[in-house]
């Protein structure tokens, strides 16, 4: 952006010293000697562009000390066009150094005044460029850091699945070492890639479509471990489907309220979980036997506000999210757009 404002002001100093060669005539041809004149006017437009550019607006326009570089940018103006003026009526006034006018027409504006205006017209459009270059700069940065704090809080959302989840698997595990040694190491398996997941495979924020499904259902097979039979799961998940990438563990705040408030060890219970593809649309349908009639699960939670808040991130409005809390039945429809 530096560049390219430096590229148009060259490009409007070149114009103005070819106007000159242009329209200046006379008897219809170029007069050299008066374009010369006012190329020796308009060179002192260089040294105020070169203070306007690298001076006057970095220490004062861009610091927004807008009064302290409006006065001093008029008196740098004023002061080379009265000094020219004084140059001028000393030396070019005199006979021996009259220069021609073209056509022989009188000058309707004189010299100093045309400097006066060609260095407004310099200092506004270099000005006008550097700070919209510098606005831009400003844009790009707070975009960068709005990013990279958004990429932070997903970070931090998306890792927030219960530490009693694992501390329980482990517990389990531990458990079934003594009775049941190769469903524990069926366990210490799905426990070992689970972890692998979460660790690795969704570090640049976006996952297949089937990875999740395989995530989900070692999640489910875990949970499982601490409940009995009277729990019936049921998990189905599209026999054919594009698999496409999402954003990592986007559900498994929902399973895991699921078996949190609607798995029971005395009573019968059920958490049905059904992930169906509807056009561009991916639609997650959970509900479960609801036992913890508590106001967190009326709520929904810090698990579902943490949820909330991360597919907002994600989607802003392009996402539906519909919670049905019924005096035995829980039930959570999330849907949300496969790009």
């Amino acid at each position: 952006m530096k560049h390219l404002n430096l590229y148009v002001m060259g490009f409007v100093l070149v114009i103005l010293f070819l106007m000159p060669v242009i329209f200046t005539r006379v008897n219809g041809s170029v007069s050299w000697l008066h374009v010369f004149k006012i190329w020796i006017d308009q060179s002192l437009l260089i040294p105020l562009f070169i203070i306007n550019h690298w001076l006057l607006v970095p220490r004062l326009m861009l610091r927004r000390r807008y009064f302290g570089y409006l006065s001093t940018v008029l008196m740098t103006i004023l002061l080379f066009s009265f000094s020219y003026k004084t140059v001028e009526e000393s030396f070019f006034k005199r006979p021996e150094n009259r220069v021609e006018r073209p056509e022989n027409k009188p000058e309707a504006i004189p010299p100093y005044a045309h400097l006066m205006i060609y260095s407004l017209l310099i200092a506004g459009v270099d000005t006008g460029l550097l700070f919209s270059g510098k606005w831009h700069e400003n844009e790009q940065k707070k975009n960068l850091l709005e990013k990279r704090n958004t990429e932070m809080q997903l970070n931090i959302l998306r890792n927030q699945i219960s530490p009693h989840f694992f501390m329980n698997t482990l517990n389990n595990i531990y458990a079934l070492i003594d009775c049941d040694a190769p469903r524990a190491k069926t366990a210490v398996m799905r426990l070992s890639k689970l972890m692998r997941y979460m660790l690795y495979e969704n570090e640049n924020g976006k996952v297949r479509l089937s990875k999740e499904f395989e995530f989900i259902q070692s999640y489910i097979d875990l949970m499982k471990l601490r409940f009995t039979d009277e729990l019936q799961v049921r998990l189905d998940i599209p026999n054919e489907y594009t698999d496409v990438s999402i954003p990592p563990l986007l559900f498994v705040s929902f399973i895991e309220n699921a078996f949190k408030h609607g798995a029971s060890y005395e009573e019968e219970s059920y958490i049905h979980i059904a992930f169906r593809i509807s056009g561009n649309q991916l639609i997650l349908s959970c509900e479960n036997t609801r036992h913890d009639r508590s106001n967190s699960l009326e709520k929904g939670g810090l698990g579902m506000e943490n949820s909330r808040h991360r597919l907002d991130l994600l989607y802003g409005k392009n996402y539906a999210l519909t919670v049905n809390s019924q005096e035995d039945i829980y039930s959570v429809e999330l849907q949300i757009p496969l790009t």
